[in-house]
């Protein structure tokens, strides 16, 4: 037995501080990573909403133009709430100016436009 190690009964073979560092660092590194993905993901899905409620907003300001009616009360349209509100253009007796903005289900603010319109009733026939 002279050239065999002797093996201690009891004892467990245990990992040096630096097997564990490296260790942690890899684990912060794939989890920073993963991190950065999972944002991504959320704001590309974030933007497409913005896009949808966008476009939803730019057809019923067109509608508006068309019909020369105003939206005067809030109303769900494509799966938005859309809140309207209209201010008199000042010094423009037949001009106001429409805002509309776009909430999703969680009721956070997703898009919003403004146009300048010509009143209906101060239009000639």
């Amino acid at each position: 037995m002279a050239g065999s190690k002797m093996k201690h009964p009891g004892m467990l073979k245990g990992a040096t501080i630096m097997e564990v560092v490296v260790a942690m660092v890899i684990i912060v590194v794939v989890f920073g990573m993963a991190m950065m993905i999972f944002a991504n993901v959320t704001n590309q899905g974030l933007s497409d909403k913005k896009i949808r409620a966008q476009a939803t907003l730019q057809g019923i300001l067109l509608q508006a133009e068309q019909s020369r009616q105003l939206p005067e009360e809030a109303f769900n349209q494509d799966g938005f709430r859309i809140i309207p509100t209209t201010t008199e253009v000042e010094n423009e007796p037949g001009l106001t100016e429409l805002h509309l903005t776009a909430f999703d289900d969680n009721q956070q603010e997703i898009a919003t436009v403004a146009e300048i319109m010509i009143n209906k009733n101060e239009t000639k026939p």
